[in-house]
């Protein structure tokens, strides 16, 4: 009788625990266009011992049915030829009229809705830029720490975030703080904000997202306008980029990962697109969820047509990608969506299965570029793996042939990788054994023992049976992203070449080992310049000039030449033929020529400065507003170089 009880009491547990298991792994959300409305992800269960109940229970009724032939892995394309091409097809674009880039004001980080960070101003120029002083400073006295978030102009305020998770507004002129705002969680505006005029329905504002909404300021107070949502924000899901308005949508991307479209008056969200090839139907098994694909570069927006476009990052986990099967559609991808018509124009992936951390991390730049005897609409990818993709973006065909190698890696069933002619690369992702450094005969001596035993080429896969040696994933261009200048198609950017090693775990491949390759004296093993400044011309694709960005003093001093530095700010180029750049490791800001990347000003910041400078006009002067504040990745990295503060620096002309 009571075995009867226990069985019944047993069976009751068991459909309660079945009940609550299931009931928090349903995900219900109607906006989507592309994914199932109602979603089961075991995943989403929150009571922990369940969810390992169902994690468990899962895993042991898929391998049941799980094939024993992994063609990923097995398939052997040795004998195939060792490079493919994608052809240009130009004569099929659009010849489009000059588009007006309004290079003027400053009312979304990275500059406009094109994120070309260009400025046409040129009151500071070649000519005078040396004469540029500090015109004033703020502290914002309420913590210390990385800001990666472009400051922007609204009529006489600067509105930026601060390290202490606030926004203020600043007086352009003084500096003097006019107000402040404290959001719900942290990380307000993490990588930009954007300034809206209004219109017949709704007052002007700041727009911009925290880890847990989108708020909406009042530009003349910094108080929330309540008319927006409810009273002034509204719950999304995580992120971190800088919003777009077209017409009377605001678009953020978010980490679920998707883009959001939302009515800008009332806070509605009207429509969603889901940034995942797969896991978009009604169950996702967790042992083949795809991971990652996040949008942290952010997006950017022809207005006009109203196309968003977006840049996707690496799927997940990072180096090991034997669960997460096939090409990863979307992750490490530059995707057009047509907002009028909720529909994808089309999507580039630059790497298909990346396990290699080499995503696209910054904003698409949009632009023109005149190219046999035409003016096309072009979007550029800038990515981790030194490479710029460049398309038309009303179709995403290449503006130039793109030629794709094979991998040295031979048991691998995708095999062929973007292996770019034109435009030059910024950074080569293969590593050789000739890019040991060779500055001096004892550092090649000792970078040549450390080589030894060590696996590198060109995309090898990570492995826990060897060291793999590679330029790691804070190489190429880095989440700052470029300059465009869209008058003369130059594009200027910063880059890096760092190398290292990765090994992965032998009892659990997803956990791994990242090394530095550094010599015993703590530099880089391989040729500098480890960071460099890059000018670009897209018109015939190559590279204008290539100069070190930052220098390492201890290696001066003993009368080596500049090597560059790790760095990470982005640069700020305008209509004065000078080109800003700051993030180097040893704290300074530079101001070189346009012409040939010639150094014409530096000055030594109080902290690192990892964000591009914004300019603007007051008074019929020019300025430069420097958030020098350091932390953030770099001071992790190197923490005898960088440091953390809270200050803000304006620089304009001194008086003759």
């Amino acid at each position: 009788m009571y075995l009867k009880y226990l069985l019944r009491f047993a069976l009751v547990l068991i459909i309660l625990l079945v009940f609550i298991g299931t009931f928090q792994s349903i995900s219900y959300d109607p906006k989507y266009i592309n994914r199932a409305t109602i979603q089961i992800d075991f995943n989403k269960i929150r009571t922990p011992f369940i969810k390992k109940i169902f994690l468990k229970t899962e895993l042991l009724i898929t391998n049941l049915f799980k094939s024993k032939n992994n063609i990923y892995l097995q398939k052997d394309l040795k004998n195939l030829p060792k490079y493919k091409f994608i052809y240009s097809n130009i004569k099929n674009s659009l010849n489009v009229e000059e588009e007006n880039m309004n290079n003027l004001d400053w009312h979304r980080s990275n500059q406009n809705s094109l994120s070309q960070r260009f400025s046409e101003l040129n009151l500071i120029n070649e000519t005078n830029v040396q004469n540029l002083e500090v015109a004033w400073v703020y502290n914002s006295n309420d913590d210390v720490g990385q800001i990666q978030a472009n400051p922007i102009i609204v009529g006489n305020k600067i509105i930026v975030p601060t390290p202490g998770h606030f926004i203020v507004a600043l007086d352009s002129k003084s500096g003097q703080e006019i107000w402040r705002f404290k959001t719900k969680s942290n990380f307000p505006a993490q990588r930009g904000l954007i300034y809206w005029k209004g219109n017949e329905e709704s007052k002007p504002g700041i727009f911009f997202s925290d880890h847990s909404g989108l708020y909406k300021l009042n530009v003349m107070d910094g108080t929330l306008d309540k008319k927006f949502g409810d009273k002034g924000f509204i719950k999304t899901n995580l992120s971190k980029t800088t919003p777009i308005i077209i017409d009377n949508s605001i678009i953020i991307s978010t980490f679920a990962p998707s883009i959001d479209v939302i009515d800008v008056n009332s806070g509605k969200t009207k429509w969603k697109f889901f940034l995942k090839k797969k896991n978009n139907g009604f169950y996702i098994n967790s042992n083949s969820r795809l991971g990652g694909c996040n949008p942290w570069g952010g997006i950017s927006a022809d207005v006009k047509n109203k196309i968003v476009y977006v840049s996707t990052g690496n799927a997940q986990p990072d180096y090991y990608g034997n669960k997460r099967t096939g090409d990863n559609k979307y992750c490490n991808s530059i995707i057009a969506i047509d907002i009028k018509n909720k529909k994808k124009v089309f999507d580039f992936q630059e790497i298909p299965h990346d396990v290699w951390n080499r995503d696209i991390a910054s904003p698409p730049i949009l632009g023109n570029l005149k190219i046999e005897n035409k003016l096309i609409n072009i979007v550029i990818g800038l990515s981790k793996t030194g490479n710029i993709i460049l398309l038309d973006r009303m179709n995403g065909n290449p503006i130039y042939d793109m030629r794709f190698r094979k991998s040295d890696d031979y048991i691998n069933s995708k095999n062929y990788y973007l292996d770019l002619e034109k435009p030059d690369q910024l950074e080569k992702f293969e590593f050789l054994k000739k890019d040991l450094i060779n500055i001096s005969p004892k550092f090649n001596k000792e970078a040549k023992e450390k080589i030894k035993n060590k696996r590198y080429g060109f995309y090898i896969k990570p492995s826990n049976k060897y060291e793999l040696l590679t330029w790691t994933g804070y190489g190429g261009v880095p989440w700052t992203g470029g300059s465009y200048d869209d008058k003369k198609d130059i594009l200027y950017v910063n880059s890096n070449k760092i190398p290292g090693t990765i090994k992965l775990n032998d009892e659990n491949p997803e956990k791994y080992i990242l090394e530095k390759f550094n010599l015993s004296n703590g530099y880089p093993a391989t040729n500098p310049p480890w960071g460099s400044l890059n000018a670009v011309d897209l018109r015939s694709g190559k590279i204008k000039w290539k100069v070190p960005l930052g220098e390492f003093k201890e290696l001066s001093k003993q009368g080596y030449p500049a090597t560059g530095t790790e760095n990470y700010a982005g640069v700020l180029a305008t209509r004065g033929n000078i080109v800003f750049a700051s993030g180097s490791l040893d704290r300074k800001i530079r101001a070189y020529s346009s012409h040939d990347g010639k150094v014409l000003w530096e000055f030594l910041l109080p902290n690192h400065s990892f964000v591009a400078p914004t300019t603007y006009i007051r008074d019929n002067e020019q300025y430069l507003i420097v958030v020098a504040t350091g932390g953030g990745v770099l001071k992790k990295k190197y923490p005898k170089y960088v440091n953390s503060g809270d200050t803000y620096i304006a620089f304009k002309l001194g008086k003759k």
